[in-house]
């Protein structure tokens, strides 16, 4: 295979050498993430064990620093500002074209944007010196050893499934947002609803006290006038001639059709509650695995159904962890030790 000038590697090479270092990073996120959550995730946008963040940084710094790849500050330093730059771009782009933030450096300090920080970039450099000059050069053998026939074949059948993983990830993209967008949109229709029935229940309570407030006013005065008139008959006849019993119906009534309007209204927020609770129960797969590849991962325009999504389905797997039947000895001695 004939080289590129200026990069001094053939399409070839790259394309392998892209793949290996996908896979390593990817390697090196299903560790960090292992150590940080204590359970096996399947990190990066894509479904296939590789992160391809990684193998353009590689790609990148093993092309563009080849004139200081012997030295160490140079090296360390032009490579952290580019992976820190090559991440920073990534981070907007897909924030831009998905309308969400994949991961979130804002609890670090000297963030930027919660996109890059000093501490991930120091790693960058340190991570491609120790690439550029121990690893790689071995990586560069082992692909020239490859057998041209079997190379070419591994890119074709590499290049489809990648093709076709990119578009299932970003179809589970879209789902997850349309998901968001629905979970949104009724979230308002509920809280609209709730606003009306309280208006409803407002207008109707200060209306109720208001006539009630008269109705005692006017009993009172002339429950007094009737009393001073008939002291010692009062208790007797309470019942038969107190002023405002024929009030007393009319406020009946007014709570027997007050009633009739929050039964209405109820109805209604039943209704989009119960497809509220299906959309944030309903599981998807695809879905389900975007979420947990990516902790961080913040919606920017529907943030609030994100994070009622996550709560619900983190809810939904502790409740599912509870009912295996290899924690069910664990959750027996938790009850023993509660009782």
């Amino acid at each position: 295979m004939e080289t590129i000038p200026f990069l001094e590697y053939s399409l070839y090479q790259m394309f392998h050498m892209f793949i290996f270092w996908s896979f390593i990073g990817w390697c090196i996120e299903v560790c960090d993430m292992t150590l940080e959550t204590g359970e096996y995730q399947n990190r990066g946008f894509l479904n296939m064990p590789i992160c391809p963040i990684y193998g353009f940084g590689v790609l990148m710094v093993v092309i563009f620093f080849r004139p200081i790849e012997h030295t160490f500050f140079p090296l360390f330093f032009a490579s952290m500002v580019l992976c820190t730059t090559f991440e920073l771009l990534i981070g907007l782009g897909m924030e831009k074209m998905f309308g969400a933030r994949w991961w979130d450096y804002s609890n670090k300090k000297f963030n930027y944007k919660g996109y890059i920080c000093p501490e991930i970039s120091i790693l960058w450099g340190l991570g491609c010196v120790l690439v550029v000059r121990i690893v790689h050069p071995t990586v560069e053998k082992v692909v020239d050893l490859i057998p041209l026939k079997m190379g070419l074949f591994l890119i074709l059948l590499w290049s489809v499934l990648i093709v076709i993983d990119l578009i299932s990830s970003i179809c589970a993209v879209n789902k997850l947002n349309n998901r968001l967008r629905q979970i949104d949109e009724i979230s308002k229709v509920m809280l609209l609803s709730a606003v009306k029935i309280g208006e409803n229940l407002a207008e109707k309570t200060l209306e109720t006290k208001e006539r009630y407030d008269k109705i005692v006013e006017s009993a009172d005065a002339k429950t007094q006038e009737w009393k001073e008139k008939h002291y010692y008959e009062w208790k007797e006849k309470y019942y038969k001639y107190f002023p405002h019993r024929k009030d007393k119906l009319k406020i009946d009534e007014i709570e027997q059709e007050y009633g009739k309007i929050v039964e209405a209204e109820d109805f209604k927020i039943s209704d989009w509650r119960e497809r509220f609770e299906n959309l944030v129960e309903t599981k998807d797969s695809s879905i389900e695995r975007l979420l947990k590849a990516f902790p961080q991962l913040r919606s920017i325009s529907y943030s609030e159904a994100m994070d009622a999504l996550k709560m619900r389905w983190a809810e939904i797997s502790r409740r599912h962890k509870n009912k295996d039947p290899e924690n069910s000895g664990a959750s027996e001695t938790d009850e023993e030790d509660i009782l």
